[in-house]
């Protein structure tokens, strides 16, 4: 397995602008009511491959680190980890954009279920409303952001023009 230069600058900068989205929009990043932005990067990880993966996993542990609900949300990391790479998977097999919206749909779910749990569990919340905001909250964030996002990234080439693009991803 080669990691390149490039990569690991992808997964810092990734990394970085979701751990600062999350920690900047704190009040809307965390809490059972919440529309994490960063949550919009998520759909761009089919153009980064899989140092896009490994960004946002990371960047997803950093964020949660400054969680209002302790360290407990570190474990959210798992699931965030799993379902971006889902989300770049499935994608590279289809070769179809609209892949992107159905996989950002079900990372929203399976983040509704983990951290809704986890909500409900430290601040005594509702278990099925706390997973429905969550999901909802998502929802917004990686298909109502993150799709426009992904299709202007995709049609501008910026990837491409840096060097990335989807032939070479899968290096980390």
């Amino acid at each position: 397995m080669r990691i390149r230069s490039i990569d690991l600058a992808l997964i810092g900068v990734y990394a970085a602008l979701y751990a600062a989205l999350v920690v900047v929009l704190g009040g809307f990043s965390y809490g059972p009511v919440q529309v994490r932005v960063a949550d919009s990067l998520v759909a761009v990880v089919p153009l980064l491959g899989l140092p896009g993966v490994a960004g946002h996993a990371l960047g997803v542990f950093i964020a949660n680190m400054f969680s209002t609900a302790g360290l407990i949300d570190l474990l959210n990391t798992i699931p965030s980890f799993a379902m971006a790479f889902v989300v770049y998977y499935v994608h590279k097999r289809t070769q179809n954009d609209y892949t992107v919206i159905g996989t950002c749909i079900a990372y929203s779910i399976v983040l509704g279920v983990t951290v809704g749990w986890m909500l409900s569990y430290v601040f005594s919340l509702p278990l099925l409303p706390t997973m429905a905001y969550v999901a909802v909250g998502n929802i917004v964030a990686s298909v109502l952001i993150g799709w426009p996002l992904f299709k202007v990234l995709k049609r501008t080439g910026v990837f491409q023009k840096w060097g990335i693009n989807q032939k070479n991803q899968g290096t980390v």
